[in-house]
């Protein structure tokens, strides 16, 4: 059985990935990306453009959404979309909020890449209502990574957020314990939807 080799074309100006793959993120395709080039970006990138006493990453962040969706008792596609919902920043990294409202190319980048991401996935985009709830958990682990990392929750911004939560970010994981967290988290919940599918 012969083996069936993987081929690009070119298309304008590309990023190698931490597997080797080219991705060119004016005109993204999900072949061109994995859950292992995903993980291990998010697991070596800071939070807060670095501006926190602690090592915190986005990698962190996002396996925080993921367990507050677990915590809530929020749907396995919620699951996965907190986990993956920064997976784009891993092409284009990790713009803080306040510049990012002001570059609207950006936003259009991010979001194309996103689409990729889901594709890649296979599990669709999310919905309005699942975008609403990876939101608000995004905004919940803000809440505490203000309160916990940052120790100026008075700044806070004026967002819907999850109250009534409790979240401990004071234990800290060297980024390999985190990329290896985040591979086996996307593994089992794609193994869970896979399942729940084929029982409808």
């Amino acid at each position: 059985m012969e083996s069936t080799k993987y081929v690009q074309e070119r298309v304008g100006d590309y990023i190698t990935l931490h597997t080797g793959k080219r991705f060119y993120p004016i005109q993204p395709r999900k072949e061109d990306i994995t859950v292992f080039d995903i993980a291990h970006s998010l697991s070596r990138m800071v939070r807060y453009a670095g501006h926190l006493d602690a090592l915190y990453t986005v990698g962190e962040h996002s396996l925080g959404c993921y367990h507050l969706a677990i915590k809530l008792g929020l749907p396995l596609r919620v699951q996965m979309f907190a986990l993956m919902h920064d997976g784009s920043e891993s092409i284009v990294c990790d713009v803080p909020r306040p510049v990012k409202q002001f570059i609207p190319q950006y936003k259009e980048i991010e979001d194309r890449i996103m689409d990729t991401i889901w594709d890649m996935v296979g599990i669709g985009k999310p919905t309005q209502e699942e975008y609403r709830l990876v939101k608000m958990l995004d905004n919940t682990m803000l809440y505490h990574e203000f309160e916990q990392l940052a120790c100026r929750i008075h700044e806070f911004p004026d967002v819907e957020y999850f109250e009534d939560t409790s979240i401990n970010l004071t234990h800290r994981r060297n980024r390999d314990e985190v990329k290896a967290e985040f591979i086996d988290v996307y593994n089992h919940l794609k193994e869970e939807i896979s399942y729940h599918s084929l029982q409808m």
